[in-house]
């Protein structure tokens, strides 16, 4: 068994550019929940219409937890308990 790269592996299962439907297939919730992030700006979406668009490495850099040094605010809060 290959221990293969979680962002490597969302490259190769997506195409480059993405809609709601994918986001929340990547994300795990529902197509509501990733509007919501766009409209709270914390997805970053391109409007094709009355559509959002995605690209694909924004979604995944999106995913990427960060470390602890890097939490502010309510995130740090939440952090210490």
């Amino acid at each position: 068994m290959t221990d293969t790269d979680p962002t490597e592996e969302l490259r190769r299962l997506y195409p480059p550019i993405l809609t709601t439907a994918h986001v929340a297939e990547m994300m795990h919730c529902t197509i509501g929940d990733v509007r919501d992030k766009v409209h709270r700006g914390e997805l970053a979406a391109v409007r094709w219409g009355q559509q959002f668009r995605f690209f694909r490495d924004e979604v995944i850099a999106s995913l990427i937890p960060i470390g602890p040094d890097q939490l502010t605010g309510v995130d740090a809060e939440r952090n210490e308990t």
